[in-house]
């Protein structure tokens, strides 16, 4: 009788709140952040974690040894200083007072276990290649770390941008590794959400917002509609062009847009029978209408690339070849590599192609129209839209023929020998499609080991024209930034490299405008 009283009694309350015109407080409301990603992370370990999503949340949730200003420059983080004693010698030296999650103090023997745990062979880390380059690491006491490297290596500082964890961590699958990020993880649900709460013995300015819900939200509906009603409040580069207006038609709501680094990509599989030829590459290539689909879909905010190295980033090449959309010669190419028409204007296509991407709407919508724009070429294609978990899987894998992803958070071109050359083979690096050149296995080295800008510039020119001849990937278009949030959220800067370091800085601050008709409380 006790519980049937107090059913009675609740929903009493929920009656004449209702009635009094009171709605349920929002997250917001309650000093909650809410943040939705399009997808699940595969890892939130910082020596595993290579998808855009885990990286984004290691980035709120780890310190790093140095961090990357706004500009791509590293900056202190857990290091408060560094010193090249020579260029094969690196010394930095540690904050005093970092304190993990669990309140451990940061001392140099984590730092030490992170990269050597990630250059260990057995633990099959992807970012293992990444810090070759070290020979040894030394700590000669609690707050100094030696790095010893085998040879010159320019982007050595660049890399230092990885999430450091407590000595003796062993890798946990789903289950967090501490870090000594602004926020703690409080709970994990794979492919559901994640917890935060701000965490107290944060070495940098105390986060004023107390906790973080991130939510993982394939369908843009879903995002969008959540967005609108307020249970999330904040999403960055996640409402589908087309949603814009209507999500700005509400008060509440106010749209950041800022240049971008990102680059969307087609990934081909070099090691396929049909897509190992050059000019079929090509072909489809020409057989796409970037410009209609940058208009149509992204409804001009994004812009045709050229480079998986955004126009303005130091490294990126001047008068790189264009490809143009030109289905007739796509044709022509697909004659010349035996692949003609069976039936002139016919149903029957010259070859079929499988094209796997993510259950993200806009994603499958842009795959839609890349299905139609080969079909045109006489290319047949079938597009499988897959879990974000499973399709990456199958990408790392090299289990597909095309697959298009984006390159997020590019630091330095040193991106070149992790996707391009050929002993990057996933789960040592991110060569995916499997290219092998070896006049690009040499430049790449060549430009990691090369101190002056300047000569890594030309260095990675010639290796920007290579790959257009070559074309293992053919860019897309460089997304522009586009922060959706609550209006009452200040203080996020918004990086070209969609990093989300600054949800540290957040605050909340104002009121909400009251829907029409409804009452306060």
């Amino acid at each position: 009788m006790r519980d049937a009283a107090r059913i009675f009694l609740a929903a009493s309350l929920l009656a004449a709140s209702a009635v009094a015109g009171c709605a349920p407080k929002l997250p917001i409301e309650e000093g909650t952040l809410v943040i939705a990603l399009p997808g699940a992370p595969t890892s939130i370990d910082p020596r595993l974690a290579t998808d855009a999503y885990g990286e984004q949340i290691l980035q709120i949730t780890h310190a790093f040894l140095v961090k990357r200003d706004t500009a791509g420059n590293p900056v202190p983080d857990l290091a408060e200083s560094w010193e090249e004693r020579s260029p094969t010698e690196i010394v930095f030296r540690l904050r005093k007072g970092a304190r993990f999650h669990d309140g451990r103090e940061v001392t140099s023997a984590d730092v030490r276990y992170t990269f050597e745990w990630i250059l260990d062979p057995k633990n099959r880390s992807p970012h293992r290649m990444t810090y070759d380059a070290i020979s040894r690491i030394e700590t000669p006491d609690p707050r100094t770390v030696v790095f010893q490297l085998k040879e010159p290596f320019a982007p050595f500082l660049v890399g230092m941008s990885r999430g450091i964890v407590p000595a003796g961590s062993g890798a946990r699958g789903y289950s967090p590794v501490p870090g000594a990020g602004p926020y703690k993880v409080d709970d994990f649900r794979p492919d559901e959400a994640i917890s935060l709460s701000r965490h107290d013995g944060y070495h940098g300015r105390t986060p004023a917002i107390a906790k973080v819900l991130v939510k993982f939200l394939p369908d843009s509906n879903v995002r969008f509609l959540e967005l609108k009603k307020g249970s999330v409040n904040f999403v960055l580069n996640g409402v589908d062009p087309d949603l814009l207006p209507a999500a700005l038609k509400n008060p509440n709501l106010a749209m950041e847009e800022a240049p971008g680094s990102n680059v969307s990509y087609l990934g081909f599989n070099l090691r396929d029978p049909i897509l190992s030829d050059v000019r079929v590459r090509r072909a489809v290539a020409m057989a796409i209408d970037r410009e209609t689909i940058v208009r149509t879909i992204w409804k001009g905010h994004a812009d045709p690339a050229d480079s998986i190295l955004a126009p303005g980033f130091w490294a990126h090449a001047e008068g790189l070849p264009r490809i143009r959309h030109d289905p007739a010669e796509a044709k022509r190419l697909l004659d010349r590599a035996g692949y003609r028409d069976p039936d002139g204007d016919g149903p029957k296509p010259r070859f079929t192609l499988t094209f796997k991407t993510s259950q993200n709407e806009l994603r499958r919508r842009i795959a839609a129209v890349l299905q139609e724009q080969l079909r045109q070429a006489g290319i047949a294609v079938e597009v499988q839209s897959l879990e974000w978990g499973t399709f990456f899987s199958d990408i790392k894998k090299g289990n597909f023929q095309l697959y298009s992803l984006t390159w997020v958070g590019i630091a330095d071109p040193d991106i070149y020998h992790y996707a391009f050359h050929s002993a990057q083979v996933p789960p040592d690096g991110a060569n995916r499609g499997r290219y092998a050149n070896p006049e690009l296995d040499r430049l790449v080295l060549a430009g990691r080991r090369e101190p002056s800008r300047a000569k890594r510039k030309e260095i990675y020119r010639k290796v920007q024209h290579l790959l257009s001849r070559d074309l293992p990937v053919f860019p897309l278009w460089i997304n522009r930034n586009l922060l959706l949030r609550d209006r009452r959220l200040a203080g996020f800067a918004i990086t070209p490299d969609e990093d989300y370091t600054s949800v540290k800085d957040l605050r909340i601050e104002g009121r909400t405008a009251a829907p029409a008709g409804k009452g306060t409380p």
